[in-house]
Formats: structure tokens, sequence, C-alpha cells
């Protein structure tokens, strides 16, 4: 049996709404997109085929990346993944905040819009804004006949597959992985990548559908965790760096599938103010994959735990983390700095679910919530 299938029958286990079969279909999803994005040849991305060639992604000063919502968090992943991969000079930003802002942008900007639906009413009206000021717009859609995709200058799609539960899950990976090859696409156009960093980055994504099925293997673990927290009232998820806006993401799905209120900041936000806020009632989520900020979290996590403050760590480092004996720790596959946003979310998402499943929510339809937000 492949481990695909595999991962499809642990789904089977908690039958009667989408979200959780959802999050079972990634490793398979996101393997028939690195697959199709490589099949020409092995050591390169060719997301845009001669849509937008080497030239024009090479001429491009700067990018912006735009969304809302999950949206805005895989915005947020990429400005870094252009930075260090492309090393283009990168912003992302609220589409709600960017049309009132009166930015700076021109011909020279390459604008990405992310919408999952491709109708939500403000990345519509930032794509129209970024368009009149003479931006190049890449709209990044699971929609194939969206508004966005017609107002856009060129389209990539998600290739999520129907996605029906509201909140997002696998739309959100794949968006992450779209956004990831496309730095990795520009970087090669722009030179910043020699050919053996950009084989192997290649090949460590060939092996990311794998991590993912050993990272599901871990379900019965993060359920047990979400039997031991689902009664706290408050969370806090932190990270720093490229987990940043892991966090918020993980915020946001407690906040929308469990109704639990959760913030997200970045781990050195702390002690300036968020710090009060830890007591033995306070539940932490810190991501603390082993990368260059893994001393600084594990530093942030002691600090908590001397507090009197619960803490989850989502890490790749057994050794360290497990000497905070205090600590509940979910495990990810040891991975690269750069790609471990794909796999420190997913346990996130398992959480968040069995969280509102112990709290008996309405998971895939959450109360006030639509899957789309046509207006403003």
């Amino acid at each position: 049996m492949s481990p695909h299938k595999q991962s499809a029958n642990h789904s089977q286990n908690h039958p009667g709404n989408f979200m959780l079969k959802e999050i079972y279909d990634q490793p398979q999803i996101l393997s028939e997109i690195i697959d199709h994005n490589t099949r020409s040849n092995l050591n390169q991305f060719k997301l845009l085929g001669s849509e937008l060639s080497t030239e024009r992604l090479n001429s491009f000063k700067n990018v912006l990346i735009l969304g809302m919502g999950s949206s805005l968090h895989a915005g947020m992943v990429a400005k870094l993944w252009f930075e260090r991969i492309a090393r283009i000079k990168s912003e992302s930003d609220n589409s709600s905040e960017f049309k009132d802002r009166n930015p700076i942008i021109n011909k020279n900007t390459l604008a990405i819009s992310i919408s999952q639906s491709g109708e939500t009413a403000d990345t519509l009206s930032a794509i129209e804004t970024a368009k009149e000021m003479g931006a190049t717009v890449l709209n990044i859609s699971n929609s194939a006949n969206s508004t966005s995709n017609k107002l856009a200058d060129y389209n990539l799609p998600i290739n999520a597959g129907e996605e029906r539960s509201i909140a997002a899950t696998k739309s959100f990976t794949c968006s992450l992985l779209q956004l990831y090859m496309l730095a990795v696409e520009m970087g090669n156009a722009r030179n910043s990548l020699g050919q053996p960093e950009l084989k192997k980055i290649v090949d460590e994504l060939k092996e990311l559908p794998i991590m993912l099925d050993d990272l599901l293997k871990m379900t019965s673990q993060i359920e047990e965790l979400a039997e031991q927290y689902y009664g706290y009232k408050n969370f806090l998820y932190l990270g720093r760096n490229l987990n940043y806006p892991i966090a918020l993401e993980g915020a946001l799905k407690l906040k929308e599938v469990s109704y639990i209120h959760a913030e997200g900041y970045p781990s050195g936000e702390l002690k300036h103010g968020p710090l009060a806020l830890i007591d033995s009632q306070m539940a932490t989520a810190v991501i603390m994959p082993k990368d260059s900020m893994f001393v600084k979290n594990l530093n942030i996590v002691k600090e908590i735990n001397s507090k009197g403050g619960k803490v989850i760590s989502i890490t790749s480092n057994q050794a360290e983390a497990v000497s905070n004996k205090d600590n509940n720790v979910i495990y990810i596959p040891d991975t690269s700095e750069l790609i471990s946003p794909l796999l420190t979310c997913i346990p996130l998402q398992l959480f968040s679910y069995f969280t509102a499943t112990k709290l008996g929510r309405n998971i895939d339809k959450p109360r006030n919530l639509s899957k789309s937000v046509t207006v403003e």
C-alpha cells in the first residue's frame, strides 16, 4: 500500500466532515503538483510556461504579495522566500489595507494576488489598484473561471482541487507550494541560485510528500493533545521568521473552527507585552523547527514554563526539546529551514480540527463564516 493510501485510511477513522479528509489529501495533491512541474526538467520548475519568460521574470525590481486570511499568511511566508531565494525586494500586504495606503508601485512591480475563491472583494479591489498603478499582476487562485483570473495579467492555479470545508487547509499548503516554486523559478531566472543549489532544492521538495505522510502518522498524539487542551479559553501561537506567519495561520485555524480566542505573534514580541498574559490558564504553541532561530525559541519556551504557562512545541530537534520536561512536543521530520512552513502548518491544522471536535463544533461550516468573502 502506498503512503498516500495509508493516509487516506487514517482519515476514514474520523468520518463525518470534510476538513480532516482535506488535511489528509495534502500529501497526494502536493506530490502531483511537484511531479507535474518537474516533469520536463527534473532539476527546474516551469510553472508559467511561456507566459512569463525568464527575461520578464528578471525584469521586475520588486514583488508585492496581496491576500486576506490564510492567503495573506501564505503571502507573508512567500515574501521571505522571494527575498532569500530570488534576492528581490518583496513585501506582503493585507488586500483591504493596500488599496487605501497610497502604495508606491510601478511598472517594475510584480504584484501577486492570492485568493482561494478568486472572488474575495478586497483582493479584487487591490488587483485593480495595482494595475492602475502600472504593476503586472499574477493571480494565484483555486478557481479557473474566477473574477481574479479575468482581471490579472497572468494566472497560476493553486491546483488544490475542490475544498468544501470553510477553513482552508489543502488550499493553504498548495498556495505555499506554488509560491515556493515560483520564488525558485524567479531565483533561477535572476541567477541568484547556482545549479547545485537549485538541484538540492528540487530534490528536497520531491521528498516533501513522504515527509507529510510521516507527519500524519502522528495524528493520534495530536488528538491526545487536543483532549488535554480543549478546555483552555485562550491560546498564543509564537513563531519566528518563516514560521511567524504559520503562527498566525495556526491561531486563525483554531479561532475559525473551535471559537477559542487565539493570537499569533513573532516569538520575539513575547516580552514586549504578551508575557503579561502568561499563567496556568494560558496555553502557548511555539513553532520551533531546527533552524537558525531554534535556540531563541527554546529560550522562549523556558521563559513561558518559568511563569507557569503551558506549552506545545512543534519542533524537529528532539534531543533538546525533550530535555524540557514540562513541554508537550510534536515532532516534524528534519528538513531545511526554507520548506519548514509546509510541514509545521500540518499539526496546527490537526490540532484545530480535534479541538473543535471535542467541543462539538460545526467544523465544516463554522458560525458567521463563508468560504468566499464577496463584500468589503
